[in-house]
């Protein structure tokens, strides 16, 4: 075993056998929280600008979500293949495929949104 990996197996180690001082009173639960997708994507966002943005235009992985809706909750659906809900979206173009005349309308180099992944799409929304 190398040297590195000594040293990474002994962090493991010592990270897992932390325990919790006695007043804290955790109770038996041992497991770790599951989050939801929609509380897992909700830490996921971040604001862009439309430069950072361009290549997954190119590529056609550019999902536009109206500014009305919930640019989480539309991740969460896609992330859950909630196929109903995501047809009802798409009917109300409340999330579409970035189209060039979109392009030319909206955006400029500078144009920021607030953006989620949820591969193989990257969902953008004006800030």
């Amino acid at each position: 075993m190398s040297k590195e990996s000594e040293t990474q197996q002994s962090s493991v180690s010592n990270i897992q056998s932390t325990t919790h001082a006695p007043e804290e009173n955790i109770g038996d639960v041992e497991s770790p929280v599951e989050l939801t997708n929609f509380e897992k994507l909700n830490m996921e966002t971040a604001k862009l600008k439309w430069k950072e943005l361009e290549l997954f235009f190119a590529k056609g992985n550019l999902l536009r979500v109206a500014k009305e809706a919930d640019l989480v909750k539309v991740g969460a659906l896609i992330a859950d293949n909630n196929h109903q809900e995501i047809e009802v979206l798409i009917a109300n173009k409340q999330i579409e495929f970035a189209t060039p005349a979109w392009v030319k309308k909206n955006c400029s180099a500078d144009t920021l949104f607030w953006t989620l992944v949820v591969a193989p799409y990257v969902l953008c929304q004006p800030a």
